[in-house]
């Protein structure tokens, strides 16, 4: 029994001891394997006339899901973002599912991509497999959260992770070690920032600049997780300088003035819109959302999408106007076109897919504002929107044409500006433009540099009795310009959607004819996806004299010189067709509305070529 005993604690014990050695062992190679750092490649290309840079394209994808993560309380998305930054600034491997959202477009490139390889994995094989890319860790403050900005501005230039001090046992199971401490070293947020000016800011690459929020207290949501990669890869200057404060604005004024013309901002702090935009633009730079605290988890993988390419050249043209559009303007004398705002905002252009999948998308007219930079950022989005528009969706750039700017705060910088533009909209195939802070002075500018079909003047619409001035017509004109510059004068939304058929019945009681109405609507508008908006335009199809059209015909209709244009084509078709037997009478209304044009008589010229679509629209 004794004897048995004893072979049992000596069989113990070697199972103990071999057990020890092998997690010694498996521990020392994990850690060695760490230790032989890698200096990661810098694959990015950043040709002089881009914006934004492109990076490699990717064979393979490993995919981190961390839907279920609680990001107010499990820090670890810092060291997986950023050492993702750091890994596909030389080649994007790594992915990150935050929310659906970025499932979703993974789906979506698949399908499409079948040839990258997609490979799950978890956040400890992700430091396993990648962790050698990092020199180390940044620990920042958690007392002090605009720390992890400075962090994460250190971790690009350092090539480094940052990391929340609870996961420090974690990071060095892998055998990373610390480079920098953060902890107690700033009594403000303010000395923090400028600290980094000094420090870091000369170590930047100053063609983008990134302002996140470092969430509590600073603001109620989470801290900006998505497009952390994107500062590491890029090495950019993170930041959250409240424009509001005397010497937090004084260094954000520095910040600008030391970037390059043209160069973007990709957000602005809390609810400081136009106070950051007018900042930009009176130091010759735009806005460009990429990150803001209303979106913490949006535009995730930029790192990713800005290197994988359009599958064929794209564009966003706008939709074809052949004869069918005539039959929408019988017995018609009331038109109207939908128009959602907010496209200059990539976050906005990136959950646009919500729309797209839609059912109901393309059976309702709809003009999607959108940004021209995402053809730099992410071209298979920007190729796959173009490529899947149907015959009722137009594509309108953004506030105000390239990047997101206030003509009216520099009226100086207007024809440079236009220079980026046309270069983006050459590239892009857009045509409409949205202009906040517009003035008549710059939009003559752009209607001279660009090759745009019509203007979209201020963000909401305006008052109705500005509407009333303008003959019910949502247009003005510039003197020596056909382009129309056009305002929106309703507004929808799912749920005020009683108030605005009832604003439609109003309407319905202006005695003259043609009207013209523009109907606005944000993002956040729509609560139930396109279903509402759907029923309602149903609703509008049975009403007598009203139609509702897109935003190229709506435009078209607007455009005197563009119109007449459309309207000779399509006499010349219907002639071919047979459908027009004489054209004298119509010639006689064409030759009406091209003396209005010769004598620059606008809006008379809009009349006689909405007469001449008429009469075509009768002949068939």
């Amino acid at each position: 029994m004794l004897l048995h005993l004893r072979c049992l604690v000596l069989a113990l014990t070697a199972i103990a001891i071999v057990t020890l050695v092998a997690l010694l062992l498996m521990f020392y190679t994990r850690g060695y394997e760490k230790r032989e750092y890698k200096e990661p490649t810098y694959n990015v290309n950043w040709l002089p006339n881009r914006v934004f840079p492109s990076f490699s394209s990717p064979n393979e994808l490993y995919v981190l899901d961390l839907r279920r993560v609680d990001f107010s309380a499990d820090y670890r998305y810092l060291v997986l973002v950023t050492l993702q930054g750091l890994v596909n600034r030389e080649l994007p491997r790594i992915y990150i599912v935050f929310k659906d959202q970025d499932d979703n477009w993974l789906q979506t490139l698949i399908n499409y991509r079948a040839d990258i390889k997609i490979f799950r994995i978890a956040p400890d094989d992700a430091l396993s497999m990648f962790g050698r890319y990092a020199k180390g860790y940044i620990v920042y403050d958690p007392d002090l959260p605009d720390t992890v900005n400075i962090a994460t501005t250190m971790a690009g230039i350092l090539n480094c992770t940052v990391v929340h001090p609870r996961d420090i046992p974690w990071v060095e199971g892998f055998g990373l070690r610390m480079v920098a401490d953060l902890r107690g070293q700033f009594k403000s947020r303010y000395e923090a920032y400028y600290w980094a000016y000094e420090n870091l800011w000369p170590k930047c690459d100053h063609r983008l600049l990134v302002p996140m929020c470092p969430g509590p207290p600073v603001e109620p949501r989470i801290m900006q997780i998505a497009s952390r990669d994107y500062v590491v890869a890029l090495k950019l200057f993170a930041h959250y300088l409240d424009p509001n404060d005397p010497m937090e604005r004084d260094l954000f004024i520095k910040l600008l003035a030391e970037m390059p013309e043209n160069s973007a901002v990709l957000g602005w702090h809390g609810e400081d819109e136009q106070l950051t935009v007018h900042l930009a633009s009176s130091y010759r730079k735009f806005v460009v959302v990429m990150a803001h605290h209303y979106g913490p988890l949006d535009f995730a993988n930029p790192t990713v999408w800005s290197g994988i390419p359009e599958p064929k050249e794209f564009r966003f043209s706008p939709p074809s106007i052949g004869v069918s559009f005539l039959n929408s303007l019988k017995d018609k004398g009331i038109f109207l076109s939908f128009y959602v705002t907010d496209g200059d905002n990539l976050q906005f252009d990136y959950n646009l897919k919500r729309f797209w999948d839609d059912p109901n998308r393309g059976k309702v007219p709809v003009a999607w504002s959108i940004s021209p930079f995402l053809a730099d950022v992410a071209p298979f989005m920007a190729w796959y929107y173009a490529s899947t528009a149907t015959a009722n969706d137009t594509f309108i750039s953004g506030p105000s044409g390239a990047g997101y700017w206030y003509p009216s705060s520099n009226s100086n910088y207007t024809s440079t500006y236009l220079e980026v533009t046309k270069e983006y909209f050459n590239r892009t195939g857009l045509c409409f433009v949205e202009i906040l802070g517009y003035n008549d002075l710059d939009a003559g500018k752009y209607m001279d540099a660009l090759d745009i079909i019509a203007i979209k003047m201020e963000y909401n619409e305006l008052r109705w009795e500005y509407f009333a001035i303008h003959d019910y017509i949502c247009a003005k004109y510039l003197i020596k310009h056909p382009i129309p510059v056009i305002f929106g004068v309703l507004h929808y939304s799912d749920k005020t959607a009683d108030v605005f058929v009832e604003r439609l019945r109003e309407l319905r009681s202006v005695r003259r004819r043609p009207v013209f109405a523009l109907v606005i609507s944000q993002p956040w508008d729509f609560e139930s996806g396109l279903t509402k908006l759907k029923s309602v335009v149903d609703m509008i199809s049975t009403i007598d004299d009203v139609a509702v059209i897109n935003f190229h015909e709506f435009s078209t209709l607007l455009n005197p010189k563009y119109g007449y244009e459309i309207a000779k084509r399509l006499e010349t078709e219907l002639l071919k067709e047979g459908k027009l037997k004489e054209t004298s009478e119509i010639d006689k209304i064409l030759s009406q509305a091209i003396n209005s044009i010769e004598r620059h008589q606008w809006k008379e010229a809009v009349i006689h070529v909405y007469n001449a679509f008429k009469y075509l629209s009768n002949k068939i």
